[in-house]
């Protein structure tokens, strides 16, 4: 009984081998395959292996033998039989994080159309930037057994104590999204987003802008460039340890919004550079909602935005940057099958910036001209 279990295992991975083999080769309907003996050195398995996946593959519509001429592809991209098994990591919070969610299922719908199953290892627990391998159920008994093939990590968690146990299992792993603490992966381009914000407030005469951004090491990568940033703006009285506001979901919106108002008049941040828009969401319908009908109090913004979930809140006046979760997950896809595949001239590290959403014709209204 255990003999032929392992033979079926054994004809699932030489399948999983000759499917990756069309993927990777760019196969298309009428190719045909190497011989028997080529096949078998570059899978590393036996004739009786690759004769049993073979035969089944072509009983699955996937390859048609002809007599005395060979195998050849019959069908090139077929649905439910996967070449490669990839698992996203992933901090999938229960709070309202539409751009976690949106480039999950990117990653997804990408891992898929190259001929991928995929596996979801989520973190739901409170956030922290320091997860345990053992935190994301499942992860470790896939990576052990060798059930996946390589690792999508779509979170902005420190990966110290993750890494080891991948390096060890000799697993890859490519990281996508916001910045992380690697030295390789897609990663949007945040910081710059911070830096071309404040270019648009400054040019627009506001001296007292705040940063409003969510949890995440985030803050750390950031600091060196805009302690640069604020040497070069003296009319800026902001200290660097006041610029960042740091908050996550609607409720830290809410929270930061009551803060300023609370404030007195002349201290209120002049604008505000927000890299959330649900953060954005709850901070300026809490502005609206605690001001009533006399709405003395609505600072002008410069707000990232995803663009698979659009969010309209009440503000006179925004710049809107936007990020494509898909640009993130496809950038991602490929550049870690490229590693599967033994690829030379990866670029280890990719960063994608926030594009500007608002016609570059339009500004913001001088502050000078603010009532």
């Amino acid at each position: 009984m255990i003999f032929g279990q392992n033979l079926g295992r054994q004809t699932e991975k030489a399948k999983q081998g000759i499917l990756r083999y069309i993927w990777d080769r760019k196969l298309r309907e009428g190719d045909k395959i190497p011989s028997q003996t080529e096949l078998c050195r570059h899978l590393q398995i036996g004739c009786a292996t690759l004769d049993r996946a073979v035969k089944a593959l072509v009983q699955d519509g996937v390859l048609e033998a002809r007599r005395r001429v060979g195998v050849f592809v019959r069908n090139a991209k077929p649905e439910g039989l996967p070449g490669r098994s990839i698992g996203i990591v992933g901090l999938l919070l229960d709070a309202p994080h539409m751009f976690n969610w949106s480039l999950a299922y990117a990653v997804q719908d990408a891992l898929q159309k190259n001929g991928c199953e995929c596996t979801m290892f989520p973190f739901r627990e409170e956030y922290r930037d320091t997860p345990e391998f053992s935190d994301f159920p499942g992860l470790e008994y896939a990576v052990s057994q060798k059930l996946v093939h390589g690792l999508i990590s779509i979170s902005d968690f420190y990966a110290e104590r993750l890494l080891p146990g991948l390096d060890e299992a000799g697993l890859k792993v490519c990281f996508c999204g916001p910045p992380s603490h690697v030295e390789s992966g897609i990663f949007l381009d945040s910081v710059g987003f911070m830096i071309r914000g404040l270019d648009e407030l400054r040019e627009a005469g506001y001296r007292m802008p705040r940063i409003l951004i969510g949890p995440g090491p985030l803050r750390c990568f950031s600091l060196p460039r805009l302690a640069e940033y604020l040497a070069g703006w003296p009319e800026c009285p902001v200290p660097l340890d006041a610029m960042y506001l740091e908050g996550y979901g609607l409720e830290s919106g809410h929270r930061l919004a009551d803060a300023f108002l609370r404030m007195p008049p002349e201290r209120r941040p002049d604008s505000v550079v927000i890299g959330d828009d649900i953060i954005a969401q709850g901070f300026f319908s809490e502005l609206v909602r605690k001001q009533g009908r006399r709405i003395d109090y609505l600072p002008p913004a410069v707000c990232l935005r995803n663009r698979k979930a659009p969010i309209d809140f009440p503000c006179r006046e925004v710049i809107d940057y936007e990020i494509d979760s898909r640009e993130l997950a496809e950038g991602a896809v490929e550049q870690l099958l490229n590693r599967l595949r033994g690829a030379e001239s990866v670029p280890s590290l990719r960063w994608i910036p926030p594009l500007r959403r608002t016609p570059e014709d339009v500004h913001l209204k001088p502050a000078a001209d603010r009532d």
